[in-house]
């Protein structure tokens, strides 16, 4: 169990560090390069053996995808410097240049780096019907209310109030239903005495998050029956697991990237932590006094939680600790890391925050993001405050592109401005055509593309319907100019 920040856990004191470096860990930057030479050396050790007919192991796997990884980079890089001397002066340079990309590759992977990708987005004139390109993959009977995409941007998981989850390709607009068993799983547990009901009621059958670890082989869904369960995508269409425990409808899943570690949130307040390679309960985090309603998680052992009680939690794993960030704004429906240590959140009264973990407030705070009278959409949208609620919030991996949406009829971009110490605010690009609820956002990493799950009433409740959307993942096509006019 999660305890306050400053109070010890079960596990002793945590090591002291350096002021600057608490919470982002440099060590793990050490252990990436560490490792790399390791291969190195390895490869240069293994070059000698025979080829064996024994089946590869673990080592042997690492061994062999960090040598195509690194040949790779090799051969793009070296494509790149065609009209480059030759000779040994070029050979040098050529190092470099790997070098370069290997620390730019692990610094974006660990969450400390950011592309400058929102500067090269080019939007419509204006606020159109529709784009070129632009695609409704249907599918569900009712709203979508959570979107999960792979990080080869090759597959899209999508799940709905009907109960059903559905696996997209993104490229051929292919559909596949997996079997959820949410009508004939666990109930889980009944509810505690001390959780009152509140009006965010949903149906047992409904699902109202779900999450796909980063290398595509693990995928969850969770909702009103309170069971997380668990699809293995090599072992076909039914789940592998289910996971009882939460005492209320699960309403948040997120992996920690690079691993099967997977958490969950839900309306009984509480975070889950599960491991997918055990199949197995790790630990509950407890402190939130209201619902929770989102999570999200990078690489380090931290996860971040929202809900209704007004607070951000940053809670630190192996510490057993947390920070608590409150806002101003009596429900936050959405977050998005957009780098280790920072975040963006949506809230239900249509404020739109960035945060920082250095300081308990946020950085900046945009009232009325999703406001009804600016940017109006040709499409429209029934108005009023339960079209301005800020229902979902995506980030582009590794980018400085963030996209958020509501009942507006738009999906809104932003660009990450950088300060001298950090990012200083959001800026508005414009917006994108989405007639309905937008519950559910996801942005590929290559910048190609932006996924939106959209519902004719919003996520968590039935306070308002658009009976003009339709329910299913709209694709919106993002067109990017070439990286030397943009910085120009």
């Amino acid at each position: 169990m999660a305890r306050p920040g400053g109070q010890r856990g079960s596990r002793g004191q945590p090591p002291k560090r350096k002021k600057r470096d608490e919470f982002f860990e440099d060590e793990d930057a050490v252990d990436f390069f560490e490792d790399a030479g390791d291969n190195q050396a390895g490869e240069e050790a293994d070059e000698g053996e025979p080829s064996s007919d024994e089946e590869e192991t673990a080592e042997q796997k690492r061994l062999r995808l960090a040598k195509e990884y690194l040949a790779g980079i090799r051969a793009v890089e070296a494509a790149g410097r065609d009209g480059a001397e030759d000779g040994a002066s070029d050979e040098d340079g050529l190092d470099a240049a790997v070098d370069r990309r290997l620390r730019q590759d692990a610094a974006e992977a660990m969450g400390w780096a950011q592309r400058a990708l929102a500067a090269r987005v080019v939007l419509p004139e204006g606020v159109p019907r529709s784009i070129p390109g632009q695609k409704l993959h249907r599918g569900h009977s009712q709203s979508v209310t959570a979107l999960a995409l792979t990080a080869d941007d090759r597959t899209l998981y999508s799940v709905s109030k009907d109960g059903t989850i559905l696996r997209h390709d993104i490229e051929s607009g292919n559909r596949e239903r997996m079997s959820s068993g949410a009508a004939a799983g666990p109930s889980g547990a009944p509810a505690a005495h001390w959780v009152v009901p509140g009006a965010r009621q949903t149906s047992r059958a409904a699902l109202l998050a779900c999450a796909v670890s980063s290398d595509g082989v693990y995928v969850a869904a969770g909702g009103g029956s309170r069971v997380v369960h668990v699809w293995d995508t090599r072992a076909g269409l039914a789940p592998i697991k289910s996971f009882p425990g939460h005492k209320d409808a699960v309403t948040a899943l997120a992996f920690r990237l690079g691993t099967h570690e997977l958490f969950s949130g839900s309306l009984d307040r509480s975070v889950k932590l599960w491991s997918l390679d055990d199949l197995a309960y790790v630990d509950s985090l407890f402190g939130h006094q209201a619902e929770v309603l989102a999570l999200d998680a990078l690489r380090t052992e931290r996860v971040l939680s929202v809900g209704g009680d007004r607070t951000c939690r940053l809670w630190k794993i192996p510490e057993e600790t947390q920070l608590i960030f409150r806002g101003y704004h009596p429900v936050i429906e959405s977050c998005a890391f957009t780098k280790g240590g920072e975040w963006v959140t949506g809230a239900a009264d249509g404020a739109l925050g960035l945060w920082s973990a250095a300081r308990k407030k946020p950085l900046q705070s945009i009232r009325a993001a999703h406001s009804a009278e600016a940017d109006a959409s040709p499409l429209g949208s029934i108005g009023g405050n339960a079209a301005a609620g800020v229902l979902s919030v995506a980030v582009c991996p590794a980018s400085d592109l963030v996209a958020t949406g509501a009942g507006d009829g738009l999906v809104r971009l932003w660009s990450l401005d950088k300060g001298t110490k950090g990012t200083k605010g959001l800026s508005q690009l414009g917006g994108l055509p989405a007639r309905g609820f937008v519950n559910g956002l996801a942005v590929a990493r290559s910048g190609r593309f932006v996924a939106a799950g959209m519902g004719q009433e919003p996520r968590m409740g039935r306070w308002g319907r658009d009976g003009k959307a339709r329910n299913g993942v709209l694709i919106l096509p993002l067109t990017l100019r070439a990286e030397d006019a943009a910085e120009e």
